[in-house]
């Protein structure tokens, strides 16, 4: 099967036909199923996966990606295999993808990539995302078939995971991944969405898009709150148009909300083509262009400096404008495609000069969970999500892309940054919800 393919690998095979023949008896016998419950125990049949892989390699091989087909024979015990039924895709999953290989980040060690004539794992990567789906095949007692569940999961149609079943519980389980930091446990968490106080069908679509990027947000500004800002006055954000970058300007802004005697204002970096875009967010006390610099006022710093367009040669340019006046800086994404040699984290802890610290969600979660208990947590979590749900709605037009080929395409659009800042893409690998269907049963 040649990699990028779009020929469904079942075609002109005489055993699918009698497999479809046990589907169709299997369907005129069974009852509509139940979205939570377990509605069916199908006979074994192969599942037909697809994944969007990209070379290894560095950023610059990003824009070779290709979809290769593969076939599950079977599913081993402790293991479940989970139907990928939408995901979400933004500037933040490039940024995985440029990190794919990085010596901290390791994002393409979650999802190996499938092994055909032209891909294996050691030569080709897959990009992960947040996304939706349903178990499709259990092999442990403990979670049933049919449920709905969120997760990070690959960009494929099918993620099959080894399950730790000593850590099972009502509202989660979590992927075996023993090769991988323990301070990754967030992203082996699989959400059981009938158990989710945060869980709404109707949001599922803006719930993929939002989830990683506002989390990533929200816990960063309860970290730079954990130590009251370091006295800095003002917060400037570069690439005030993403989605990460308004997240966090929204959680100062509701942090400003609640706490009295806190004074900072926030100041967005923009292009001129999204300058109407990020004004019209109203997060932002001032927005100003990359190309005027000029206008930061240093004079009323102290300054924190969040980068989240990952651009070096913006980033020094910004750090020669405010001089003295930036108390501090903290890299929190990239979306500026670029290669790296050498993990970030690594490079910026050696290096004296620079202003810029790593921020890393998971490692900062770990800090809260040993701070906070559970329930106040929670509460956190409801309160924060709620803000994005009822206002991020309204920022964003909601574009789902179904296929292979419509999924590769606008890729490549989102690699070139051609994706405007009010456009959030919701993906599928599935063709259309005819060839979903029939995958559920």
């Amino acid at each position: 099967m040649m990699a990028g393919s779009c020929q469904s690998p079942v075609a002109g095979n005489p055993l699918f036909a009698a497999d479809f023949l046990v589907f169709v008896l299997f369907l005129a016998c069974s009852s509509p199923p139940n979205r939570f419950s377990p509605p069916y125990h199908m006979p074994h049949m192969p599942y037909y996966n697809s994944t969007l892989c990209v070379p290894r390699g560095g950023s610059k091989k990003l824009g070779k990606a290709v979809v290769v087909d593969s076939v599950i024979e079977s599913v081993p015990a402790q293991h479940v295999l989970i139907r990928v039924d939408k995901f979400g895709w933004s500037a933040n999953n490039i940024t995985y993808g440029i990190l794919g290989e990085d010596a901290h980040f390791r994002y393409f060690d979650f999802h190996p990539a499938p092994t055909s004539w032209s891909v294996s794992p050691k030569s080709h990567g897959v990009i992960p995302v947040w996304g939706f789906g349903t178990v499709v095949e259990s092999k442990t007692e403990k979670i049933e078939v049919g449920e709905r569940v969120f997760g990070y999961f690959p960009s494929a149609k099918y993620m099959m995971i080894r399950v730790d079943e000593k850590d099972i519980n009502s509202f989660n389980f979590y992927a075996l991944r023993p090769h991988l930091p323990a301070d990754r446990r967030p992203y082996n968490q699989i959400t059981r969405c009938k158990a989710d106080p945060l869980y709404n069908e109707e949001e599922e679509e803006a719930s993929v898009l939002y989830s990683p990027l506002f989390w990533t947000s929200f816990w960063a500004e309860d970290w730079l709150y954990s130590s009251h800002y370091r006295n800095a006055a003002r917060v400037l954000i570069s690439s005030a148009s993403s989605k990460t970058g308004f997240c966090l300007a929204l959680a100062i802004k509701k942090r400003l909300q609640k706490t009295p005697g806190l004074d900072i204002k926030v100041i967005g970096l923009t292009s001129s083509g999204n300058k109407d875009f990020v004004e019209s967010l109203g997060l932002y006390d001032e927005v100003h262009l990359y190309s005027a610099l000029s206008e930061v006022d240093v004079t009323a710093g102290p300054y924190c400096y969040v980068d989240v367009a990952g651009n070096p040669k913006l980033n020094s340019e910004i750090i020669s404008r405010l001089g003295p006046s930036m108390s501090f800086g903290v890299t929190l994404g990239m979306s500026h495609v670029n290669d790296t040699t050498s993990s970030i984290k690594e490079t910026a802890e050696k290096d004296p000069e620079s202003k810029l610290e790593m921020f890393f969600m998971p490692e900062w979660f770990a800090v809260v969970r040993g701070t906070t208990s559970v329930k106040d947590i929670a509460e956190l979590r409801k309160e924060g999500w709620g803000w994005i749900m009822k206002e991020g709605t309204e920022w964003v037009k909601l574009e789902p892309s179904k296929g292979k080929k419509k999924i590769l395409d606008t890729y490549k659009k989102t690699l070139k940054g051609s994706i405007g800042p009010d456009r959030g893409l919701i993906f599928s690998l599935w063709e259309g919800d005819g060839e979903q269907l029939k995958a559920k049963l």
